[in-house]
């Protein structure tokens, strides 16, 4: 039988106009929709966009909104070290502003943050407390939004934030970071020279969800054996006829003028402060640039500064001078060669000479961590073009300065003031308050309120503790390999100078001093080392200086936090125990912090425990045993090991206070069975609970 052949296909009909139109509509936004539905499911799942830099929290009982000063707004400019990120402080103010308050908001990086300070003793801390003095009849808010390793282009986002939160004042103290901070010209979170619409378009495009889930897998992690000042880094060379230094100035100049006519629409005063900067004490942080010498010059180079080096030793400082100005004449951008010359000049008492000579020298450094006569000059010609009052840090400090050019005498390290320059600048920004217009302006009369910067520090809570945590940070910092190379005796005197700290420490205090160092006590924060110590004064029965110190930790930390609550519990505890009660200020400061608990346990910011336990003990010294109890109860399953046993002790209290003997019982017959290495513990309990 023959086989049936199968018919020929007929040809499909073809697709109409409108058809073929719709599907090539569809084949284009195919994609776009693929990846706009990705947007969209990576959004839901919290990528994307930008905090904001300061958000209500929530509202408190007087009706006022509770409003902070966000840490994590920072983060998604450090798309190339996410998980290493610049922060500023956590703050906390009220919406609407309340009666006869000043708000100052001081805007900059980790200078104007107040690093390595302790939060107690930053410049805004110095500020706050002359102008509280000044005018007496005011409530001064001075809210620092100073934020660690930025360049100027975030903080404009930052203060057209904060101008929605009733601000009187705007204080700038930027223009450290213009090459390695993020997007600065050189950083590893960098845009280059780019243009300022470009920045702009790059912010943008890094706040889709896509592109922040994308850097996330690219960039996985810090490496922890690199601090962020090396991480930063994008470029290690960038010599003075660089095109980046002229781009960090005009960037900054762009982003400073920005910022002021943001404020100035929004009717705001505002004060620009240029930057101090350690130009007699810090060496030169890059290579020299020797460029285009030949063998035989860089031997002569060589000869010219060991023998400029050896005549200076001597005394004889005329030879020395002259050699270094051979130096000069033979390498003109040799940086290290300028700052010798300024050295050796000063120790003539040759100020004048030697200024110029340091300040040659930091514009000609190949790693420009401090700011450059480029850049400090843009802040002062933009406050001038802008008509905002200028507040010159940067010469009022070099006036100030034996050298000619400010040196270690304010500074503690390349930008980062001292405490007695944390105190210097904000006296000086007090001081340029007279060129504000009324109310604003400060005359001579108030002025005159003002006290001595040794009254404040100590009043503000300097410690010998906190001096100690400065002298580590710098050691650590001058520890990173081209900060010792260039400045190693500056790590030295840091050095030796925790050492010496070290050895008149008690070995509990020195214990929990190398604690402090490591990140296991600070659960996501810096923990007050003064808090730490504190504790160890209080196990050994030193009351009064355990007291003492909880008092700095508590203003060295946030108010609304779990930390907050601790120290202001302990405080309170010592005087108790000094004074064998709590007066009425007492019981009034107990219950302020009950309410700030009460705030965080309402609105969801207590996931540790920490919260609800230490709301638990405040109660107790209140008398308020029975209120204790359920706050204690609430913390036990967030306890562990001795933070557990802690809040048994207190809730074994409570029961007995109220004549429940046997939940106290049944609570140390479990602590007993289940503890393990605590066992002995919940037996002491047991017995004292049956008497």
């Amino acid at each position: 039988m023959a086989k049936k052949k199968n018919p020929t296909p007929r040809p499909a009909a073809p697709l109409s106009p409108a058809k073929r139109r719709l599907f090539t509509v569809i084949t284009v936004l195919l994609p776009f929709l693929v990846l706009a539905a990705a947007e969209v499911t990576l959004r839901f799942f919290g990528w994307g966009g930008y905090p904001a830099w300061i958000r209500e929290a929530g509202q408190l009982p007087s009706g006022a909104n509770l409003c902070i000063v966000e840490p994590a707004a920072a983060k998604p400019y450090f798309f190339a070290n996410p998980t290493r990120p610049g922060y500023a402080e956590q703050t906390n103010f009220l919406m609407p502003k309340p009666p006869d308050t000043v708000r100052i908001f001081v805007i900059g990086e980790s200078a104007a943050k107040g690093y390595p300070q302790p939060r107690n003793l930053s410049v805004s801390s110095f500020l706050q407390a002359m102008l509280a003095d000044a005018w007496p009849e005011k409530n001064v808010e001075v809210i620092n939004l100073g934020t660690t390793a930025v360049a100027s282009f975030p903080l404009v986002y930052q203060v057209r934030d904060a101008l929605k939160f009733s601000p009187d004042l705007f204080i700038f103290y930027t223009g450290n970071n213009e090459f390695f901070g993020a997007y600065g010209t050189a950083s590893i979170n960098a845009a280059g020279s780019l243009p300022p619409w470009a920045l702009r378009a790059m912010r943008a495009a890094r706040g889709l969800a896509l592109v922040q889930a994308l850097d996330s897998w690219l960039y996985r992690g810090a490496d922890e054996n690199r601090s962020l000042m090396e991480e930063m880094i994008g470029q290690t060379v960038i010599p003075a006829g660089s095109p980046l230094r002229e781009a960090a100035a005009r960037n900054l100049a762009t982003n400073l003028g920005t910022m002021l006519d943001d404020v100035q629409a929004a009717g705001v005063p505002a004060m620009v402060c240029t930057t101090a900067s350690n130009e007699s004490g810090l060496a030169p942080l890059g290579e020299d640039d020797t460029v285009g010498l030949d063998e035989k010059q860089q031997r002569e180079l060589r000869r010219l500064l060991g023998e400029a080096a050896d005549a200076a030793d001597r005394g004889n400082f005329r030879s020395s001078v002259n050699l270094l100005r051979e130096a000069v004449q033979l390498a003109p951008r040799h940086a290290r060669a300028r700052f010798l010359l300024g050295q050796v000049l000063a120790r003539a008492e040759q100020p004048e000479t030697a200024r110029a000579a340091f300040l040659e020298a930091r514009d000609l450094d190949t790693m420009p961590w401090r700011p450059i006569s480029l850049t400090e000059q843009a802040v002062r010609n933009t406050a001038l073009a802008k008509g905002a009052v200028l507040c010159d840090v940067a010469e009022i400090f070099r006036q100030e300065s034996p050298d000619g050019a400010t040196g270690w005498e304010w500074l503690d390290d390349h930008v980062h003031l001292s405490l007695s320059g944390q105190a210097l600048a904000a006296r000086a920004m007090a001081g340029a308050m007279v060129n504000l217009a009324p109310p604003l302006q400060l005359g001579p009369e108030q002025l005159a309120l003002v006290q001595d910067d040794q009254t404040y520090a100590e009043a503000l809570g300097t410690n010998r503790y906190d001096d100690y945590r400065v002298n580590h940070t710098l050691r650590v910092l001058f520890g990173v390999p081209f900060m010792k190379k260039t400045n190693g005796p500056a790590y030295d005197v840091f050095a030796e100078l925790c050492r010496e700290a070290e050895a008149e420490m008690p070995p509990p205090v020195l214990e929990v001093a190398r604690q402090w160092q490591t990140f296991k006590p600070h659960a996501g924060g810096l923990r007050p080392i003064t808090g730490m110590v504190a504790r160890v004064f209080l196990r050994e029965g030193q009351t009064e200086e355990a007291l003492e110190l909880y008092e700095i930790a508590a203003r060295q930390v946030p108010d609304y936090t779990s930390w907050y609550l601790e120290y202001v519990y302990f405080a309170l505890a010592c005087r108790q125990k000094i004074n064998g009660e709590l007066d009425g200020q007492d019981l009034e400061r107990a219950a302020a912090a009950l309410a700030q608990a009460d705030f965080l346990l309402a609105n969801g910011y207590s996931e540790s425990g920490l919260t609800e336990r230490y709301a638990g003990r405040l109660h107790q010294l209140r008398g308020e045993f029975a209120e204790a109890i359920p706050f204690l109860l609430a913390a036990r399953p967030k306890m562990q090991a001795e933070d557990l046993v802690a809040t048994d002790q207190a809730l074994i209290l409570s029961y007995l206070q109220t004549g429940k003997k046997e939940e106290a019982l049944a609570l140390a017959d479990d602590g007993i069975k289940n503890s393990g290495p605590f066992a002995e513990v919940y037996r002491r309990l047991r017995a004292e609970a049956e008497k």
